[in-house]
């Protein structure tokens, strides 16, 4: 009797963690258990407290996750629904931390899952992890945050410009933000005019003293101008949508809410970043395909990515508008983006399978023999089934489908983690991590 009460009052993390490991706020499901127990077994006490994801503290100390998403989670406007709120409040660990909140990118990475996959692939400062779908950039933002060099690619012009934007505002200077936000009815006016833009078309001189600097400020050099422009251009971007969605506010007083937040997010993390900025790792964007990745053979540590699954989400269709503001050639991307590509779902089906043997062909070439390389993907039986025309038994999943064209081109299967899709469980129910490594 005196054995069975000591079980009954022992809870399941006593069983899966040590004692001196306290789990993060919210860690309830099953993969992140699974990714907290690996972390907890092949990473050292200081590297869990400078890099962990899932823990909130080692013995008595605090873990630089927990401290940098501790406080309010993110600034929303006062009429964002009850909702919303309690998402992010839900996942104050999990996404919208550092500069992943700018631009709510759909389809994109929990961070603090890429963070505990990156630790659990064994990367550490000084190597090298590759996205060749980076997306909204959150490969490279967590990498840089960990202090690890990291190379992103994606197709879409616009998927690398946000990119860049969020990895230069871990440290862009807030002060012409703030100086922004003060004349934003005249920085809102500006881009409602111009309403396009090539990369080099940003704020003459005297419209960035007028409008981002006041009289006492030094003045901006060139590159300042060209990321404070770049960043209001992603705050502006980002209204356009909100002012389609949400008819609670005009277009200005959306921009002017989303320019406040996105000055939250910048000086939350930069508070936390203060004295360290050094130790930030190397992150490059490059606008490319992923089925002929620009890098030498051998040259890369670890992979981790996402294959596109547009019979869920058309990422050409989403970004429609922000892609044309930045003078992308439409007619291209529709020929060449990966899951876009073709007329019927069939074709693209097909299109698809054979884009992702090469781009698994390009990730064996890169990556050095013996490193990881892992995929999250989703899937979902009753559109392949309506796609292929097979019953939904005999249907094979995305995920399956990837392991055996990996295996083709030079991995080897690792692991496979399932993860349960919250909030669009009517398109994809059910998502899978999967680690392969190079033969």
């Amino acid at each position: 009797m005196e054995d069975l009460n000591k079980y009954l009052q022992r809870g399941l993390l006593s069983y899966l963690f040590p004692s001196n490991l306290e789990l993060l706020p919210g860690i309830s499901e099953i993969y992140e258990l699974e990714l907290a127990l690996l972390e907890s077994k092949i990473l050292q006490k200081e590297e869990i407290i400078k890099n962990g994801a899932f823990f909130a503290r080692v013995d008595d100390r605090f873990t630089r996750h927990y401290l940098m998403c501790k406080g309010e989670p993110i600034k929303l406007p006062y009429y964002s629904s009850t909702k919303l709120k309690d998402f992010f409040q839900k996942n104050q660990f999990k996404t919208g931390y550092a500069t992943h909140g700018l631009f709510p990118y759909r389809g994109k990475f929990h961070p603090q899952m890429i963070k505990a996959l990156i630790n659990i692939m064994g990367l550490k400062p000084g190597d090298i992890i590759l996205d060749p779908m980076m997306g909204s950039g959150t490969v490279l933002i967590e990498a840089r945050l960990m202090g690890i060099r990291s190379i992103g690619v994606d197709i879409s012009p616009f998927c690398r410009f946000m990119t860049q934007v969020k990895l230069e505002a871990l440290t862009i200077s807030t002060k012409p933000i703030i100086n922004a936000l003060k004349n934003s009815e005249k920085v809102f006016s500006f881009f409602e005019k111009s309403m396009s833009f090539d990369g080099n078309n940003y704020f003459e001189d005297s419209l960035a003293d007028q409008l981002l600097a006041s009289k006492t400020d030094k003045k901006l050099d060139e590159k300042e101008i060209k990321s404070i422009f770049n960043f209001l251009s992603l705050a502006y971007l980002d209204s356009v949508g909100y002012s389609e969605r949400s008819k609670h506010k005009s277009h200005y007083e959306q921009f002017k809410a989303i320019l406040e937040r996105y000055l939250f997010v910048v000086e939350k993390i930069q508070r936390s970043l203060k004295g360290s900025e050094k130790e930030l790792g190397e992150a490059t964007a490059l606008e490319g395909d992923a089925r002929c990745i620009p890098l030498d053979d051998t040259s890369i540590d670890g992979i981790i990515f996402s294959p596109p699954y547009s019979f869920a989400i058309d990422y050409l269709k989403n970004d429609l508008f922000h892609l044309k503001y930045l003078g992308a050639k439409i007619e291209d991307l529709q020929k060449n983006m990966i899951g876009v590509r073709g007329e019927r779902l069939i074709e693209k089906y097909r299109l698809y399978i054979s884009d992702m043997k090469e781009v698994f062909s390009e990730c064996a070439r890169v990556l050095k023999k013996g490193k990881f390389c892992t995929i999250v993907i989703g899937t979902n039986s009753n559109q392949l089934s309506r796609i292929l025309g097979q019953s939904v038994d005999r249907v094979q999943g995305l995920d399956e489908i990837m392991v055996e064209i990996a295996k083709t081109c030079g991995f080897n299967f690792v692991q496979r983690i399932k993860r349960q899709i919250n909030g669009i469980s009517n398109t994809m129910r059910t998502e899978y991590i999967i680690i392969f490594q190079r033969i």
